[in-house]
């Protein structure tokens, strides 16, 4: 059961300079601004706290009618060298894992064996389902929740990046489920009790480590969804800096792409709280001073520390604070056209900014004074430094789908988070410019 915000930090929130090392002192994580234009915007955004009201908001008010919740994963081990502790967690949970990844990733990189080793030491008996593939699918989640069933596992560990997480969450979650993976992609709810699962990713991008929800593909039905739950959350959150140096720049940017604009959607989102505001804008920070730098210097572990605390914690905000207009389309476009969820959102990211900058207060302000100049032309440098509209060669957005695309994008939660009340010409018109730039 997911606990409150009084969750266990096993490590310092690191400094902008060299990365601290794991320590078993519980500590409460404290901000560090990355430069002094980030100081600059975090002053801007406590004194603009007690102005961010449904004002700003138009549509805002059912959102605020409630009385607004937090809840995280129950404990967060995170710094250079944390997976250490895999074991030792592991086995407080349970004899028997199914350790879920990728097809070949992680066993390149020595991160599977390091984790198989680390449970044998400490007594856990180890399955391997390493059959996870780029946005996996309902066959590959009923294919490891039979192997989690055959082998009588008590814990699932998932290792690797998004999809990774994703399937191992959904695995775990519905273990004891009789019904296949694509009845809960098409809406229904999760009935029995599942596993608990310890989520270690490998990327600094999706949050999937501290969020209650998988997305899964139904490749038959052409649809893309997230299966949500509260018994999803994971039990422990393991974020190894070390373990995401592997990773190519592609994947660092596409990655990291997608946890700036969780970090922002977040940050604007109708329910958003000074609780989230303060972990969203933060994580907003920290990668617009090192997501580049990370980009360009693979092997440079402070930069790619900075990157895994902004994930984490742009994947606690929406967790709580939900999301926006772009992962609201992101999901159906990314579908149709095989277009990677990262780059897909890069990419979606300024056309939707246009649209709710009028909505989100003084909000695009704040970042803006974080990033140096405009946070819109900045997000757009990104993408185009990253070399990111590659994705979109020989890849055909046909107009006549922008109303299909509409229709499977506004009834989502995301979209029902965005600043600006999304209509079907909005979501023509986010296409329009992206068609457009391609």
């Amino acid at each position: 059961m997911p606990a409150s915000s009084s969750a266990a930090l096993a490590s310092p929130t690191p400094s902008s300079g060299t990365p601290s090392t794991s320590t078993s002192t519980t500590r409460s994580a404290k901000a560090t601004p990355s430069s002094s234009s980030t100081a600059a915007a975090t002053r801007s955004a406590r004194r603009a706290s007690s102005r961010s009201t449904s004002g700003d908001r138009p549509w805002a008010a059912e959102a605020e009618r409630g009385m607004p919740s937090f809840t995280t994963v129950r404990e967060i081990v995170a710094g250079v060298g944390s997976l250490s502790c895999v074991g030792q967690r592991a086995a407080a949970l349970g004899g028997r894992a199914l350790l879920v990844t990728g097809r070949s990733a992680m066993r390149q990189s020595g991160a599977t064996d390091k984790v198989l080793a680390l449970l044998a030491q400490a007594g856990v008996e180890a399955e391997l389902f390493d059959q996870v593939e780029h946005d996996p699918a309902t066959t590959t989640v009923d294919a490891g929740r039979a192997a989690c069933r055959e082998r009588a596992c008590q814990v699932v560990v998932g290792l690797g990046g998004g999809s990774a997480l994703d399937a191992a969450k959904a695995i775990a979650a519905l273990v004891h489920e009789a019904a296949p993976t694509a009845d809960f992609v098409a809406g229904k709810p999760i009935g029995q009790p599942g596993l608990p699962f310890i989520a270690i990713p490998t990327t600094s991008g999706t949050g999937a480590e501290v969020t209650k929800n998988a997305v899964i593909s139904d490749r038959a039905a052409r649809l893309k969804q997230s299966i949500r739950a509260e018994c999803m959350m994971p039990a422990v959150a393991i974020v190894d800096p070390e373990l995401t140096v592997s990773c190519p720049p592609w994947v660092t940017a596409a990655a990291g792409m997608d946890a700036l604009v969780q970090a922002i959607e977040a940050f604007t989102s109708v329910n958003a709280t000074p609780l989230t505001d303060a972990l969203a804008f933060d994580a907003a920070c920290r990668l617009i001073r090192w997501l580049a730098v990370a980009w360009e210097d693979g092997a440079n572990l402070a930069a790619r520390e900075q990157c895994a605390y902004a994930s984490l914690m742009a994947g606690m905000a929406l967790a709580n604070a939900r999301l926006g207009a772009v992962h609201g389309m992101a999901h159906p476009v990314g579908a149709r056209y095989g277009l990677e969820h990262g780059v897909i959102c890069a990419l979606l990211m300024p056309h939707v900014m246009r649209l709710n900058r009028d909505f989100v207060g003084d909000k695009y302000h704040q970042l803006s004074v974080a990033a140096g100049g405009n946070i819109i032309a900045f997000v757009e440098a990104l993408v185009a430094r990253f070399g990111l509209r590659r994705a979109l060669d020989g890849v055909a957005i046909p107009r006549e789908d922008f109303p299909a695309i509409a229709r499977e994008s506004l009834p989502s939660g995301s979209m029902k988070a965005n600043p600006r009340k999304f209509t079907e010409e909005d979501v023509a018109a986010v296409l329009e410019g992206l068609v457009g730039k391609a």
